[in-house]
């Protein structure tokens, strides 16, 4: 008999701008135990940390507690539960945290060369870099001074994964963060692109949609935790706990070199 045990529920964290993942583990009944499963039926894998408590019971995967669920899957065996000493009483609960993406992932494209999410013939400056000091402390993220209405543009192909585009609210203070706006793209490495604050209906993308480098995506606004209109542009993989933002490279130049971008420079796209 199959027993779904719990479903998770992920905290939506002001630097995350995560939906909550459709995840589900259930267990089925074995001679002297159980099998576990999951269940992901997003577009892109979840990573578990699962954590058991067993008496008298051994775990197929011994010390392992992390799992990646692969995208759009029904029934991904994580392992198996089985009586230690037969005959005598057993049993197990567990608990888990997820979270999107493959958090095992150590090597992805580090040096792959974006391009300028804006239109060629337009220059923006980027009033907010790396560490910035209003909402991007600790955190690779970047915010161009584009105007509302502006084309946000694919800087890199991918696959659109989540897509929120219905809010209309907006303030300076973190606690609008959960009003933000954006478009989010997994990449052929298992990284992820987020392209936030945009208008209010701004995109007619939705999730499974390709998109291709210099695709207009989307339209810029200021929605969410915003002073004014802008385009927040970070790249990140899974992490439990807050998610790893990416340095990214840009094209600059007439695209013949990609580069690290600076706080307080305007940058042309000439390409």
């Amino acid at each position: 008999m199959k027993r779904i045990l719990f479903i998770t529920l992920l905290c939506l964290s002001v630097v995350s701008i995560l939906k909550a993942q459709k995840i589900k583990t259930f267990y089925e009944n074995k001679d002297q135990g159980y099998v576990l499963y999951a269940g992901n039926s997003e577009l892109f894998p979840v990573s578990i940390s699962l954590d058991l408590d067993m008496s008298n019971m051994i775990f197929s995967e011994r010390d392992k507690k992390v799992f990646v669920i692969p995208a759009k899957t029904e029934k991904y065996k994580i392992g198996e539960v089985t009586a230690a000493e037969k005959g005598q009483r057993y049993k197990f609960s567990y608990k888990f945290i997820s979270t999107i993406g493959d958090v095992t992932i150590t090597k992805y494209d580090k040096a792959f060369p974006y391009d300028l999410p804006f239109q060629k013939g337009t220059s923006y400056k980027l009033f907010q870099g790396y560490n910035g000091v209003f909402s991007h402390k600790n955190e690779n993220a970047m915010d161009f001074s584009l105007p509302e209405g502006s084309e946000v543009l694919a800087a890199r192909d991918g696959i659109v994964v989540q897509v929120i585009k219905n809010n209309t609210q907006s303030c300076a203070e973190e606690e609008c963060a959960k009003y933000n706006n954006y478009v989010m793209v997994m990449h052929a490495d298992g990284t992820f692109a987020s392209y936030v604050h945009i208008k209010y209906d701004g995109t007619k993308l939705n999730p499974g949609d390709s998109v291709k480098k210099g695709d207009v995506i989307a339209y810029s606004g200021n929605v969410g935790w915003s002073k004014g209109p802008h385009l927040h542009f970070v790249c990140f993989l899974g992490a439990f706990g807050k998610r790893n933002t990416l340095e990214t490279r840009f094209r600059i130049n007439k695209g013949i070199g990609a580069v690290l971008l600076n706080e307080g420079t305007t940058y042309l796209r000439d390409y």
